[in-house]
């Protein structure tokens, strides 16, 4: 009964802090250039076959959609489904051990990282971060929930957080996918029972229809046209691999070299000149540009490593936020929570821990182990499914390598403490 006050007292502690210091945001929300093109989508149906073919994944919209398209009421929500996501999160994750000191300790820390500036101040931005990390905190939530006694129900809940998961942010298929071949291997190794065979085929069904989505609507064309131009035009070796593939290198095509493909009136996408490069790029640019990667594991991956600090760090993460929008915590509080700095050298020691873990199975003396493990060991991939992805924004679309980077430190410092 003890315990039940305090998890009640705590929470709603936390969730008055969370409105009244964000009170004024709430009536300032920020809209930014994409913000448009959801509101676009938002005009027209969603909910129906041609949800595929949206040229942004359809969850967002549609809440732009259900809120009419007014914005206060779109920050309210997301501000609360955050905190009923981030709630239902420190509660499972407490829940999930046995000495009263730690339940209340790791309760108290998983609210508290959800207080992080990089977190906390996407709930009056509109665009996708804030619901994608909400998601991705009540799917974690939901896989920590099936663990503790598997059911049917809990089973469809957790696919229907991946779904949404998914279609906030194309990036996040990618790790579901992580996710699905991390479970598929620790089957065929006798580490898992094969009821998560469900978990498996949900993740790779949903990767496949957020892929065919991408595919249908061309989403993915201009994050690569940004890449092309920023990362492959002004790079001769990969310059002339792209060439072999036989992409159109022409005076026109190396003079928008460093343009995003939204500048300078958009002409990559719109000049006439270009319409050559534009054609080989819809039929070929994409299967060039994993070639390219597959071929360059060495020096692809050092480039993400090398941006690691700087993409979790996000020095001017302030500048999207809501005019009205202050810190919650101290800045020295939230380097505690949060880590930003010397993260290849974090990543490699919660590395070294999962596989202490999966050497020892430490999930059979508890399950907390698998969500930490999974997080871990898909942290680097994500970060470079997200450098490579698009070159534009690219610490914005690493918010949830951040996220997860926290949590599952924050899960290892619990389970060893």
């Amino acid at each position: 009964m003890k315990l039940k006050i305090f998890y009640i007292s705590i929470f709603f502690v936390y969730a008055v802090i969370r409105v009244l210091t964000t009170f004024p945001a709430i009536h300032a929300p920020r809209d930014l250039a994409d913000t448009d093109i959801y509101v676009r989508i938002s005009t027209s149906p969603i909910i129906s076959t041609n949800f595929l073919y949206l040229d942004r994944p359809f969850v967002f919209p549609f809440l732009l959609q259900m809120m009419g398209q007014n914005f206060e009421m779109v920050a309210i929500f997301q501000l609360g489904l955050t905190i009923v996501a981030w709630g239902l999160l420190a509660y499972l994750i407490s829940a999930s051990f046995t000495p009263l000191s730690l339940k209340l300790f790791s309760f108290t820390v998983i609210l508290a990282v959800s207080l992080v500036r990089h977190l906390a101040g996407w709930d009056f931005v509109m665009m996708t971060e804030s619901l994608s990390l909400s998601i991705f905190a009540l799917f974690i939530a939901s896989g920590i929930w099936l663990l503790r006694g598997w059911q049917i129900y809990k089973i469809v809940i957790c696919l229907i957080f991946a779904f949404l998961f998914a279609f906030t942010r194309d990036t996040n298929a990618y790790l579901l996918l992580m996710f699905a071949g991390l479970m598929l291997i620790a089957i065929v190794s006798g580490w898992l029972n094969k009821k998560f065979s469900f978990l498996v085929l949900g993740f790779v069904a949903i990767f496949f229809i957020s892929n065919l989505s991408a595919d249908l609507s061309k989403r993915w064309v201009f994050p690569l046209l940004n890449i092309i131009s920023t990362r492959i035009l002004p790079n001769p070796q990969a310059l002339s691999t792209f060439s072999i593939c036989g992409m159109p290198i022409t005076s026109e095509l190396l003079s928008v070299t460093g343009l995003y493909a939204n500048e300078n009136n958009s002409q990559i996408m719109k000049d006439p000149a270009l319409e050559k490069f534009r054609l080989w790029v819809a039929e070929n640019g994409k299967s060039c540009y994993m070639k390219w990667l597959i071929s360059n594991p060495i020096p692809t991956m050092q480039a993400a490593l090398k941006e690691f600090d700087a993409m979790i760090y996000f020095e001017w993460v302030g500048g999207y936020f809501s005019r009205k929008y202050q810190d919650i915590l101290p800045s020295k509080v939230e380097r505690i929570l949060y880590p930003v700095y010397f993260l290849p050298y974090l990543l490699v020691g919660l590395t070294l821990l999962s596989f202490y873990g999966i050497f020892k199975q430490a999930w059979l003396e508890n399950p907390l182990w698998i969500i930490a493990i999974m997080l871990c060991l898909t942290i680097f991939p994500h970060l470079y499914i997200t450098w490579h992805g698009d070159d534009m924004a690219p610490e914005r679309h690493a918010l949830s390598v951040g996220m997860q980077l926290a949590v599952s430190m924050w899960l290892f410092f619990f389970l060893n403490a």
